[in-house]
């Protein structure tokens, strides 16, 4: 369903870029929208992640993050681990949304700064242990960097994004022990992300 939602939020971006006026050839392209694909192949696909976005002028955008992904054992343990676990039998989930404000410091260059405010869920569960879980919500405030191209190798509306925020959780999950596995204290937390997509 998730994806069905996503593929025709995509065409339905695509076409309005489609319907620009021929006498505007080089109109800002307001709209577009992503997949995350990093975390989302990190975890099997399993559920989604993207961003929806509006440029306001050439060095100023709008983005939402949504987030809603089923962090694997192995992601949480690999090398690509996530800072949050250090140990072996975990297993989660991460619910993620986040409005970001990016301002690029020279548009044609594609570098930005952003501002950012959100919400997260963060689930921890000990796959032996039963009784060990965590679910916890809060509200966030950030910052990040990112690195954002379109018309990606000369496909028109074709982009790319990539994204590092980082944010403060205002309801942190405190440090804690689960046998030989140690979830860490959540306070300032990280991402990479890699978004994939198409701008109207």
């Amino acid at each position: 369903m998730r994806k069905t939602i996503l593929i025709v939020l995509l065409f339905f971006i695509t076409g309005i870029g489609n319907a620009q006026k021929k006498g505007e050839p080089d109109r800002i392209s307001k709209l577009f929208a992503g997949y995350e694909t990093l975390e989302m192949t990190m975890n099997n696909f399993k559920y989604f992640a993207g961003e929806i976005g509006y440029k306001i002028n050439p060095r100023k955008q709008l983005r939402l993050v949504i987030g809603e992904v089923k962090l694997s054992e192995k992601h949480l343990t690999g090398k690509w681990r996530t800072a949050g676990v250090d140990g072996n039998n975990v297993e989660g989930y991460f619910r993620i949304y986040e409005l970001s404000y990016d301002n690029f410091f020279d548009w044609k260059k594609n570098w930005y700064w952003s501002l950012s405010t959100g919400y997260v869920n963060d689930q921890y569960e000990h796959m032996i242990m039963n009784e060990m879980k965590i679910d916890n919500h809060s509200p966030t405030i950030g910052g990040g960097i990112g690195w954002q191209k379109r018309n990606l190798f000369g496909i028109k509306h074709l982009y790319v994004n990539i994204a590092l925020p980082a944010r403060f959780y205002l309801n942190p999950i405190q440090s804690r022990e689960w046998g030989n596995t140690t979830i860490r204290h959540h306070f300032l937390v990280n991402n990479i992300w890699l978004f994939i997509g198409f701008n109207a």
